[in-house]
């Protein structure tokens, strides 16, 4: 099957009738027909990516076909119970603006809905953010979703980032974001993590907390979008060096957690960290939730803001070096953008195209094969088809690979990734 012929048949299962995306079982950031990972929302954003594609292709009609059929998918999650409510990026009100911003091909188009999201969008950083301080100001360890990509303010910041620039609640958000890379004399950031990754409780095998390296809950989220902000002209009132202050204190620690196998850690101890004992062999994965391409990627984008040309090669000489090695060891699960090779593939096509290398581009071929042969056995399967974890970020990810080059506007579609 052609990349084309696969585009068309995952745009075909996410144009039927009544298709949320299909999703499994629910988990930490999926389930309602409002999420932007598996449900309704998510489905709207793929479809109106995959217009593009079919524009691209020379097939104007079926472009439009599709344009009504994600109309329809976000229309009916405005309409979904708790569709509007506060959250973070990858649910409610937040997940619809984002897609209705991406979705937006004329002026004005989707602007309605954008105005009436907005304050809620803003009620839904101010929240998180007070959340997040009150967590620094106890000094007992965060919850990830105050700060991560998924549910914290990192992902909401990337949609102020988008939305309203210039406005208060971002301005409030990077300020908070300041105070959580500020030093704290001792050998602990301000920003470890209470209980285990993923868990809400206790856990055995952190049993002091831990600090997360991971993109999607982890510190390189706060780094990237702080990274985005600095290389979009967005600073602070009167603290002109705020935002890079942070950058560096972020980017140094993330930098030398680098093992010396040229990795990132997923997660690193609370009793390690303080006692300046790093595991031997901490376990990685090459996805964009956990492990090195997501914290290469944040390192890459901190260095393009300073203007560190030192941290952007230890990025793009770590992710060569990950898709040099055997891919059973890249730890992956399918052709999907969270922990699968779409990820992978989508990291690796921005990080080629703006650092130049050649090293990097080389392997972009084999890897979108990789893609598509497993986005094939998927469909035969009846996999799920939802963005973040299913047929649909696959889809999507090949469709950027058919394209020259990733900047231009439509290739926003993945800011929600926090790689761009």
């Amino acid at each position: 099957m052609s990349t084309t012929d696969r585009i068309r048949t995952v745009a075909e299962l996410l144009s039927r009738p009544g298709t949320p995306g299909r999703p499994p079982a629910p988990a930490p950031h999926q389930g309602a027909e409002h999420a932007l990972a598996a449900g309704r929302t998510g489905t709207a954003l793929a479809l109106a990516v995959l217009a593009d594609h079919e524009d691209a292709e020379g097939a104007p009609e079926a472009a439009a076909e599709l344009r009504r059929a994600a109309h329809g998918q976000l229309a009916a999650a405005v309409k979904s119970p708790g569709g509007t409510r506060g959250g973070g990026l990858f649910s409610g009100a937040a997940a619809l603006a984002f897609a209705a911003r991406t979705m937006a091909r004329r002026p004005g188009e989707y602007r309605s809905l954008l105005d009436a999201l907005a304050p809620r969008v803003r009620q839904a950083a101010a929240a998180r953010v007070a959340e997040l301080r009150a967590d620094l100001a106890a000094g007992a360890g965060l919850r990830a979703h105050t700060f991560d990509t998924v549910s914290g303010v990192a992902g909401l910041g990337r949609l102020l980032l988008a939305l309203e620039p210039d406005g208060p609640a971002l301005a409030d958000l990077l300020t908070a974001l300041v105070e959580l890379a500020e030093p704290t004399g001792t050998t602990l950031p301000r920003w470890w993590t209470a209980g285990g990754p993923g868990l809400p409780g206790a856990d055995p095998d952190f049993p002091q907390g831990h600090l997360n390296l991971g993109l999607a809950h982890g510190i390189p989220g706060p780094l990237a979008l702080l990274a985005l902000a600095r290389l979009r002209g967005v600073g602070l009132p009167g603290q002109d060096e705020a935002i890079d202050e942070a950058i560096e204190a972020l980017a140094s620690w993330l930098a030398a957690r680098q093992t010396p196998t040229g990795s990132w850690p997923m997660t690193l101890r609370v009793e390690d960290e303080r006692a300046g004992r790093p595991p031997a062999d901490p376990p990685t994965r090459a996805a964009w939730c956990y492990g090195t391409p997501g914290a290469a990627r944040a390192l890459f984008l901190a260095g393009a803001a300073l203007r560190r040309p030192d941290w952007q090669a230890t990025a793009v000489a770590a992710l060569a070096g990950t898709l040099a090695a055997d891919p059973s060891g890249w730890n992956l699960d399918g052709p999907g953008l969270c922990h699968g090779t779409a990820g992978l593939l989508r990291i690796t096509q921005r990080t080629a195209e703006e650092s130049g290398s050649a090293e990097l581009a080389a392997h972009l071929p084999a890897l979108a094969a990789t893609v598509g042969a497993e986005l094939d056995t998927v469909l035969a399967a009846g996999h799920p088809s939802g963005l973040l974890e299913g047929t649909a970020g696959a889809a999507l990810a090949l469709h950027g690979y058919t394209r020259t080059t990733t900047a231009d506007p439509a290739a926003e579609w993945d800011a929600f990734l926090l790689i761009g």
